[in-house]
């Protein structure tokens, strides 16, 4: 399953998740790339962000992209998996302003997931 055509250009996303603790929902508010069957995302703190902690106690979630919302699987990149990095350069050329390049940090710290589109939600 694809990113629609109407909402690639949505800079945002809005990942929904239950929280290991608490079992209430958890919404954040995070950069996406589009992915093959799905979208990237990538918690710049080591993954000590609620939203990937939670993703990684119950590998699910719901991608909200604008107006359109997606049932997704989660998957995370190895530190030393080589799409890592391709993914980490795809973050910078979308988010990074001229002149900033955060991708060594992001390279050392960050955890990338990977949101495996199950099925559309309406």
């Amino acid at each position: 399953m694809e990113i629609a055509d109407d909402v690639r250009d949505e800079r945002y996303c809005v990942l929904t998740t239950q929280g290991r603790v608490t079992g209430r929902r958890h919404s954040a508010e995070l950069w996406w790339v589009p992915s093959e069957g799905g979208a990237w995302l990538m918690s710049g703190s080591g993954g000590l962000t609620q939203w990937c902690l939670n993703l990684q106690a119950e590998e699910q979630g719901v991608v909200r992209i604008g107006y359109r919302s997606w049932l997704g699987r989660a998957s995370f990149l190895a530190p030393d998996d080589e799409e890592r990095e391709v993914v980490l350069q795809q973050f910078h050329e979308r988010y990074d302003p001229p002149g900033k390049d955060r991708t060594d940090p992001w390279v050392r710290n960050a955890v990338v997931v990977q949101m495996v589109f199950v099925r559309e939600l309406t």
